[in-house]
Parts: structure tokens; sequence; C-alpha cells
């Protein structure tokens, strides 16, 4: 295994591609120490690598450089066209810890509240308090699921902990964005002040299986500035992928996208 310490100076290129590690979320810093799954490229803190008994994507191998990306050359380019070479992209995803938070505060004062009355009618108001909570905690689970997705050469690439699931762009149908709003309104509400709406990311494929990704709405903007995704996948009708990538590059190592199984 192969780690790396974060250096301003020495990796300041990867660095400002704020990449996130799939399974804390965190976004990746300097001193931070990392390793790189030489598979699909992701990036991990050394103790997440730990926690997946240091193995992605069905294999154990790590690089032994941080990956640069090949310099574009810009001048006189559009920004359409500049969007068009996007060799590498990470969408920042909501933490299911915050979501379930936010349900969590909500169903307890619905719990709070019914428990007084409850209280009143002379009925197991701690009871009802705590099945509000579990509620909670439930909806968060299980409606938002904890899930990474990138953008790396021409590929999708989702992370659901410790499995990738790779989606050719030629394989997608459409890229939209569907605004939550019940958890908005929570979200925004004078419990939480969040003072953002959030957002679902769907990509559906051409087989009509569809894929949703929790986004809040400073990450939608991002979306909109540094890549363009959602304007070459507003419809079904779209006549090439999204980008015409440059993949990172490597040294001494296979540059073929290998997930496994």
């Amino acid at each position: 295994m192969t780690t790396h310490t974060l250096e301003q100076e020495k990796h300041s290129d990867f660095l400002k591609q704020e990449r996130i590690d799939p399974i804390t979320g965190d976004i990746l810093q300097e001193g931070d120490n990392v390793v790189i799954c030489a598979s699909c490229k992701s990036a991990f803190l050394v103790d997440s690598w730990s926690y997946m008994d240091y193995k992605h994507c069905n294999q154990t191998h790590t690089l032994r450089e941080i990956p640069r990306q090949e310099a574009v050359k810009i001048d006189r380019e559009s920004r359409t066209e500049r969007l068009d070479k996007l060799a590498f992209f990470q969408f920042r995803t909501v933490k299911q810890s915050e979501i379930t938070s936010i349900y969590t505060g909500f169903f307890a004062l619905i719990g709070a509240i019914a428990s007084y009355f409850s209280y009143l009618l002379n009925m197991n108001f701690i009871l009802v308090g705590v099945a509000a909570v579990l509620v909670g905690i439930g909806i968060g689970k299980k409606m938002y699921k904890q899930k990474q997705l990138i953008l790396d050469s021409g590929h999708f690439i989702i992370n659901n902990g410790q499995k990738n699931e790779l989606i050719e762009g030629v394989d997608v149908k459409t890229i939209s964005t569907e605004k939550d709003t019940f958890f908005s309104f929570l979200a925004n509400s004078i419990l939480f002040n969040k003072e953002e709406d959030f957002y679902h990311l769907v990509i559906t494929t051409k087989d009509n299986k569809t894929h949703r990704f929790f986004i809040a709405e400073r990450e939608k903007r991002r979306i909109e500035e540094a890549t363009n995704i959602l304007k070459k996948y507003a419809t079904p009708n779209h006549s090439q992928i999204p980008v015409q990538n440059i993949p990172p590059s490597l040294d001494n190592t296979n540059n073929r996208l290998d997930l496994g199984s």
C-alpha cells in the first residue's frame, strides 16, 4: 500500500480538484494522508482505506504516484469547449447524517407535541415520542442512501460504499435535477435555517434505469458552472457524450478503468 501526504506545492493540481473521500464525504486537503485506488483512481483517506479492509474495486493495488491531469490549451476557446474537455469532476452529495438529523429533529418535534397531548389524555406519551424519533431516522436512512458520483474520462462512476458501478457516457439518456420540496421546506424552517434548497440529481440511462443523488443548491450551481452535463443531457436526443475527456496522465500504471464485477 502506497500512501501520499498531500502538499500544496507538490500536489497543487490534485488539491484544486477538491476531491472527496467517498466514505467520509470530506474534501481532501493539504496534510491529509491518502491512498489512490489503482483501478478507478478514487482517492481515500488512509483511515477509509483501512475501513474497507485495504481493498477497493475487488483489488488491493494502489498508485505509487498522484494522478496528474494533462494540461489543456484553452486559449481562444469558448466556455462550452473548455467544459467539453473536463477530465475529472467529483460531485458533492449531501451526507446522510445531515439528512437524518433534519428528519429526526422534525419528527422529534412532532413526537413532543404528540406526547404532550398523550399525557393530557393519560396515554403512554414516552412510547409516542420514541416512535416519532425512530420514524425520522428510518426515513433519512431509507429514502436518502449515501452515494458518491464521479465523472472520470467520459465515465460516470457511482460508489455505494465499497461497490462501484460504471455508466458509459453514451448509455446515459438524460440528466436532470428535481427539487425536494418537502425536505427543502424542513431545512429552511426556523428549526434548521439552512438557507438553501435541496435537489435530486437524476441520471436516467437508455434502459430507463434511474440513479438519484441528493445535492444542495450550492452544489447544483457548482455543477452548472464547472460542467455542461445538465445542458448536454437535458433531452434524450443529445448527439454526443457530455465531455470529450482527456484521461489523467499516470506513470507506470494501466490507465484503463477496471471496476471489477
